[in-house]
């Protein structure tokens, strides 16, 4: 597998597929299908906020959670140190900027979690940013980025810029595949097949190099993404959740948690792990990604396998301090284990935009419930 930023060029001609795109097997989830959102942050909504999104940045504090008080220990999770700790990047990747985004490509052989279906290998395209004062002997929590479709390469502009809130983590923002690879007629994350999606292989792959490559918190991995990346976000917050050597792809990694504005299910066909803390923002009046998809799909999913009583009519609390709006937006299920959060934020007005208001703050708000103490 090859982390050189120089690595050939992205392959531009259309992959021969060994079989065809399978159709989404439960008849009451068509309507997401159908609306599945492939817009892009560069939306006219989103430039009506850009000032607020890449203007001015406020580090980011920990949030107390208004109410219940869980009590259970939320660090009860130790720190999990990559085998990239201890490694000086001189080492690992030379060619890493501090503080900023690094270009990278993995190589992808197309396999899917259908055996019977496969594209042909390419090369998948990511961006690292460390801190400014990275240390090999610290290990970081790690944020996977994913966002809205568009232009397929542009994952180190077009993503949420977290750092801005929290410089002190390590993100990774993950391009689409190649153009001329599937999803066929968009510019999206293959985000809507299930099993025979070409997206576990690619994120597989990339997790376990960075891992191997950065000190990171192996227990506090995350992923987050808007529209088709917030599609993906529910892919991998159920695939990827909780190490499994048994699993086809990235069996060393685990996602903690996952955090989204919008998107869709994932279809049924896919094998979920366990436990998986999550953030959902979802606006009452987004017609591209209804918002059932998630309120009536994703959160009950996440609320069986964590263990919460009552499922989506369970107890649930205000929740968010880092912003006013936060408070009256979302809703955090006090039945669910500390360590695994589960917050469903409802907006309206909002459409399908990118809501960085309430998105950047939550997610840092949300990743603070499982820092370590």
């Amino acid at each position: 597998m090859s982390v050189d930023s120089t690595s050939p060029a992205l392959p531009t001609k259309p992959a021969t597929m060994t079989a065809n795109k399978i159709a989404w097997p439960v008849s009451a989830l068509l309507t997401f299908l159908a609306l599945a959102g492939c817009s892009s942050p560069s939306s006219l909504a989103d430039k009506a906020v850009e000032a607020s999104q890449f203007g001015p940045q406020i580090v980011g504090t920990m949030g107390a959670d208004a109410g219940t008080v869980v009590t259970a220990d939320p660090a009860s999770l130790p720190v999990l140190r990559s085998e990239g700790c201890d490694q000086p990047l001189a080492k690992t990747r030379p060619n890493q900027l501090l503080g900023t985004y690094t270009p990278y490509t993995m190589k992808v052989t197309g396999a899917t979690l259908d055996p019977t279906f496969s594209v042909a290998p390419h090369e998948r395209g990511y961006f690292v940013w460390v801190p400014k004062a990275y240390d090999p002997s610290k290990s970081y929590r790690t944020t996977f980025l994913f966002m809205g479709c568009g232009n397929r390469t542009a994952a180190d502009s077009a993503t949420y810029k977290l750092m801005g809130k929290d410089p002190e983590s390590i993100y990774v923002a993950v391009d689409m595949p190649p153009a001329g690879f599937p999803p066929a007629g968009k510019d999206c994350y293959d985000n809507t097949v299930g099993k025979q999606s070409v997206e576990w292989e690619a994120m597989g792959l990339i997790a376990t190099q960075v891992q191997k490559d950065f000190c990171i918190d192996e227990n506090r991995l995350f992923v987050s993404g808007y529209s088709s990346g917030a599609w993906v976000s529910n892919m991998f917050g159920c695939y990827f959740a909780g190490k499994d050597p048994k699993r086809q792809f990235g069996p060393d990694i685990s996602v903690r948690g996952q955090a989204s504005v919008t998107g869709g299910p994932v279809l049924p066909d896919v094998p979920c792990g366990g436990k998986v803390a999550a953030l959902w923002i979802h606006d009452s009046d987004d017609h591209e990604n209804i918002i059932g998809g998630n309120s009536m799909t994703s959160l009950p999913r996440v609320l069986e396998v964590n263990g919460c009583t009552g499922g989506v009519s369970g107890p649930q609390e205000p929740w968010g301090t880092s912003v006013a709006e936060l408070m009256t937006e979302c809703k955090r299920y006090t039945s669910c284990p500390a360590q695994y959060p589960v917050i469903f934020c409802t907006t309206s007005g909002k459409g399908h935009s990118a809501q960085d208001v309430l998105a950047l703050p939550s997610f840092i708000e949300f990743q603070n419930l499982m820092n370590p103490k």
